[in-house]
């Protein structure tokens, strides 16, 4: 995602600074030609080795579709490195259904599209799924870096290499550290420009990235992007809400339905049950009707049955 650069602006003077969590403010954050030493930066900080501006080439964000059912995969960034690494970095704002899943398949359609009819398996090379999230995915950790690969289950040894999976929920960010990487996860969840300025005071490469956030900020374009994007999330929740406002309507009205039956079923029962003691008393029909509110009818055949 493109916009036009606009003079750059002082970070303190900014009116308001965009959220870097949110999914388009991340994607004109490190997705931009313009901001490849930022994300070079953030990279060395998540993969553990060093990542130079150079060593990146940006990619189209977007999944190759072998077939016209094929589900679409869109990527927040997408890059490969000099080593031929491939790279995909996802922001996730809200948890969303089968986000397992979704990973899984975004890192296997990235390894199966390098293959070409006539190519060699030799020829694949790594990819690396990063996974940004504001809200817990792993309720099995309290860590807020996790890594998967494919390990050997009793000796820890690697299959082949072709796969990375890397998940840092921002929800578990510990309050004092002095990892790189969590400086980088503050900055991405900051909103508060005091926040902003606190983290960029002794790293340049985050002084980097507010200064090109304040950039993006004060630009109208990006900020319409970022205005139709809480748009649609505001109008997506309306209408989820909606739903669930009519569904519980529903739900009240199916139970005091299924209430009123029960109540009706049981009164039934009953009457029936007294109805029955008092024809075996001797009682007649006429009599029970009257006392039993003139339900159940019981026919004068019925009744001498039930006599003893």
């Amino acid at each position: 995602m493109y916009v036009r650069k606009t003079k750059k602006p002082n970070p303190c003077r900014t009116p308001e600074l965009l959220p870097p969590s949110v999914d388009v403010v991340f994607k004109l954050l490190f997705g931009d030609e313009r901001h490849k030493g930022i994300l070079a930066a953030f990279l060395t900080a998540v993969l553990g080795f060093r990542v130079l501006t150079r060593d990146i080439t940006l990619l189209d964000p977007h999944l190759k579709r072998n077939y016209p059912k094929d589900k679409l995969g869109v990527l927040d960034v997408r890059l490969r490195l000099r080593n031929k690494k491939l790279i995909n970095v996802e922001m996730q704002v809200e948890n969303k259904k089968g986000i397992r899943g979704r990973l899984e398949y975004y890192i296997s359609k990235s390894i199966a599209d390098q293959m070409q009819e006539s190519d060699d398996y030799t020829k694949l090379t790594p990819t690396v799924m990063i996974l940004v999230s504001k809200r817990t995915v792993l309720r099995e950790t309290k860590e807020y870096h996790s890594e998967f690969g494919t390990i050997e289950k009793s000796k820890h040894f690697e299959l082949h290499g072709l796969r990375a999976i890397h998940i840092l929920e921002l929800s578990k960010l510990p309050k004092n550290s002095n990892s790189r990487l969590v400086d980088w996860l503050r900055f991405i969840n900051a909103t508060q420009k005091e926040d902003f300025m606190t983290l960029t005071q002794e790293c340049k490469h985050l002084a980097k990235a507010l200064n090109a956030l304040a950039n993006t900020s004060a630009n109208a374009e990006a900020r319409a992007i970022y205005e139709n994007r809480l748009k649609a999330a505001r109008d997506k929740k309306a209408e989820f809400d909606y739903l669930l406002d009519e569904e519980r309507a529903a739900a009240k009205k199916r139970m005091r339905k299924a209430l009123a039956e029960e109540r009706k079923a049981t009164a039934k029962a009953t009457a029936d049950a007294i109805a029955k003691t008092m024809a075996a008393e001797g009682i007649d029909a006429k009599t029970i009707a009257k006392l039993t509110g003139g339900r159940p009818k019981i026919s004068n055949s019925k009744l001498k049955s039930l006599k003893p």
